[in-house]
């Protein structure tokens, strides 16, 4: 199996998801990234992905209203019996052309191989 799988999805930081103070919500962050990080997965079933397990979660920095961020979830290794997906949310910095952390994720996944969708291969 291919492990160079990844994904790059844009986020925008927006009032609805955030609290008063303009800070985004954790919880609405998690919530996102999760579903970002099954995206490597997905493409292995033809029904839906298996759930996946939290291994880590941290907050490096505040996002606040109007951020746009970016989610890269990246499956990374094997382990046992399936694939941990790596996920980092960065934020362009403005003056310079570097991204800065604000938040990385590790989630383990279990693969059952009676669901993998069947690969054709040409004769």
């Amino acid at each position: 199996m291919n492990t160079n799988i990844y994904t790059n999805v844009p986020f925008t930081v927006t009032e609805s998801i955030s609290n008063a103070n303009g800070f985004l919500l954790p919880h609405n962050l998690y919530n996102k990234i999760k579903t970002v990080a099954s995206y490597p997965i997905k493409e292995f079933y033809l029904q839906d992905a298996p759930d996946l397990s939290d291994v880590k979660f941290k907050m490096h920095k505040n996002a606040f209203i109007d951020d746009e961020l970016t989610i890269q979830a990246q499956l990374i290794k094997k382990h046992d019996n399936g694939y941990l997906v790596n996920v980092i949310v960065t934020k362009p910095k403005p003056i310079t052309n570097h991204h800065e952390t604000i938040c990385s994720a590790l989630f383990g996944v279990t693969l059952d191989k009676n669901y993998f969708k069947e690969t054709k291969t040409a004769c």
